[in-house]
């Protein structure tokens, strides 16, 4: 049995709680919906991000959209398990800005061991940046029984 969703909503919400990945990309939950498998994230990407043409390199894009999808994934199984990425393939549309981002993951299939997630990145007013697939082996949550 899975955690019920004002409870997950509370440790995503606690920053001090998130890994350092997480703090450094400027991590911050929006909302989610459990029963619907998907998530929305904000990220607020420093200075030191920037590629040459002054926007966020493609690696931390990358990241952002990886950890998008894989806590849909997570939060739509209760929060009881991780997901870590088993491969990973993005598109990038338009040069992502050193300002607030907007992504949204979304768990597509759940299966026994694996997951397959879909996400996208946008600016916040909806220009849409960069779209991910992946797929993902599923384990239960460190410290959890059977780890």
């Amino acid at each position: 049995m899975g955690l019920p969703d004002d409870k997950i909503r509370v440790l995503l919400q606690d920053k001090t709680r998130h890994p350092p990945s997480a703090r450094l990309m400027g991590m911050e939950l929006l909302d989610f919906n459990s029963a619907e498998r998907w998530a929305e994230f904000a990220f607020d990407p420093p200075p030191s991000f920037a590629n040459p043409a002054g926007n966020v390199q493609g690696g931390f894009i990358c990241a952002m959209l990886d950890d998008t999808m894989s806590l849909a994934s997570s939060i739509a199984q209760g929060f009881t398990v991780v997901v870590p990425t088993l491969q990973m393939s993005i598109t990038y549309i338009a040069p992502a800005p050193i300002s607030r981002l907007i992504a949204r993951g979304e768990a597509l299939r759940i299966g026994k061991n694996t997951t397959q997630m879909h996400g996208s990145l946008r600016t916040p007013d909806g220009m849409l940046l960069a779209v991910a697939t992946a797929s993902a082996v599923i384990r239960p949550f460190p410290g959890k029984k059977g780890a």
